[in-house]
């Protein structure tokens, strides 16, 4: 089984970190994976996207037609990929920075005030790691709670122990989120 993420917000909001840390927890569950990066001719807070996909056999290419799973942190990402969603796909937008969310039929969207989540636990640039949460409670077959924990620990150690409470408290909040 393979499953496609596209990810996509301003420069600066952590997209292509989750897109790391998605690989990384999938490498450490010993699937294929690859990550495919596109910053444009932007610069921080211009628009930028990545493409990650998880596989339990061996990849062929990194680029991705229509994505299983989309997270979009602004106006512009969503305007320009929401119809990038497979039919029967999950779209997780911010509706923090989305003010119109596009039909889009036959896909599971969650609207989640990411940015106000992310100020409960203490920093804004955590909203990315509330969609990892809202996803992983989603579909949790994707990927192991347990695995993108560790993952998380390991990107940031004891020296780091703020950045690190505040990204465990944004996983559990997004999945909280699912929840209720």
């Amino acid at each position: 089984m393979t499953t496609e993420f596209l990810l996509s917000g301003f420069g600066g909001q952590g997209l292509m970190s989750l897109g790391k840390l998605i690989a990384r927890a999938a490498i450490e569950e010993n699937k294929h994976t690859t990550w495919f990066p596109s910053y444009g001719a932007e610069m921080r807070g211009g628009t930028a996207h990545c493409y990650v996909k998880i596989s339990e056999t061996p990849i062929a290419s990194p680029f991705i037609r229509q994505a299983d799973i989309g997270i979009f942190l602004n106006q512009p990402s969503l305007d320009r990929f929401s119809k990038r969603i497979k039919k029967g796909g999950i779209l997780i937008c911010n509706i923090d920075l989305c003010e119109r969310i596009p039909e889009c039929r036959g896909i599971r969207i969650i609207k989640a005030p990411l940015n106000q989540i992310a100020l409960a636990c203490g920093n804004i640039k955590v909203a990315n790691t509330i969609a990892l949460g809202i996803m992983l409670s989603l579909d949790p077959g994707i990927l192991g709670l347990q695995t993108v924990q560790a993952v998380i620990k390991d990107l940031f150690p004891a020296s780091k122990k703020n950045i690190l409470q505040q990204n465990l408290c944004a996983l559990k909040k997004g999945g909280e989120f699912v929840q209720d």
